[in-house]
């Protein structure tokens, strides 16, 4: 799930996860078709008994009534979710009231399924008075190469906001990336090889994860990743399940064993490269970066994709 922020006047757009999606099959986006689907289902606020409500929103900003943002068979799109926090300590001690109280008043004291139903009324009755938690997700659908990218921290973020694109537009074929060897052995043998992949080096952050429950996790920060401390633990059964890389001049992150992609940095050189385009127009500006995070973004994931088959075939 990406932050976006104000700086000066303008959205600034910036992935910081992905989790990607791969089509099974071809697959063609109509702009026009797309806005339509998607005001459909276009978000709206909680009403007093909602638990929480996820919809889509203007990628432009609130005061924008388009849907889409498209830059050359690229579309963004922006959703939603609200959500009503009830601290679980606040719902107890409600309905304790509400069974003392009528406990006390039928003298006797009640059963399990009544303090259950208690639960449900007690629920109704704080929602209206419960304050709302927002949270705003990037999808990015990719039809060049067949992908949907969601700015996501986990794979629950990012199944709730495909599930919402589904209903909007229908079936969607959609596979999750996924190599047919488990992903740790092939970053494990990355690190203890010390493989030359470029463009990618190794970074200075890692998780090793001993596969049999119990036997510990390893997180290292700050530490060169290819010396005998690191391969004693490889040695050992360790297996790396998270690793920093770098691809120079472009951008670094953090893969994950189950295929996603966290804390993407990237390089002040691109964050710098639409400087000269006026931060009071919202829209330009919002395209153009749009378009250096999909030629960077298109250039990793490809070179990625690659280069793990490759490790998978040696």
């Amino acid at each position: 799930m990406s932050k976006v922020s104000l700086k000066g006047s303008t959205l600034m757009l910036w992935f910081k996860n992905a989790i990607v999606y791969q089509f099974s099959k071809e697959m063609l986006f109509n702009q026009e078709q797309l806005e339509n689907a998607l005001r459909k289902m276009a978000f709206t606020p909680c009403g007093s008994q909602d638990l929480t409500k996820l919809g889509w929103i203007s990628p432009y900003g609130d005061k924008n009534e388009h849907y889409v943002l498209a830059v050359e068979g690229h579309f963004l799109i922006r959703a939603k979710k609200e959500r009503k926090m009830l601290p679980a300590s606040v719902i107890k001690q409600a309905l304790q009231v509400k069974i003392e109280k009528l406990e006390k008043a039928q003298q006797r004291k009640l059963k399990k399924i009544e303090k259950e139903a208690l639960k449900d009324e007690v629920l109704i009755d704080l929602l209206p008075r419960a304050f709302s938690q927002y949270r705003y997700y990037w999808l990015w659908i990719d039809t060049e190469n067949q992908r949907i990218i969601a700015d996501a921290s986990s794979y629950k973020q990012a199944e709730d906001i495909i599930t919402l694109l589904r209903k909007s537009v229908g079936s969607l074929p959609l596979t999750p990336w996924h190599y047919d060897t488990p992903l740790e052995r092939l970053l494990t043998k990355w690190v203890k090889n010390n493989s030359h992949l470029p463009p990618f080096i190794l970074g200075d952050e890692a998780e090793l994860k001993d596969p049999l429950e119990g036997n510990g996790i390893i997180r290292c920060k700050q530490q060169e990743l290819t010396t005998e401390e690191i391969i004693i633990h490889i040695d050992s059964g360790k297996q790396i399940t998270k690793l920093k890389l770098i691809q120079e001049e472009t951008i670094s992150f953090i893969l994950q064993s189950d295929m996603t992609i966290k804390r993407i940095q990237y390089d002040p050189i691109l964050l710098d490269k639409n400087e000269d385009i006026d931060r009071a127009d919202v829209e330009k500006r919002l395209e153009a970066d749009f378009f250096i995070q999909n030629n960077t973004l298109i250039n990793t994931l490809n070179n990625l994709y690659d280069i793990v088959k490759l490790l998978d075939i040696k």
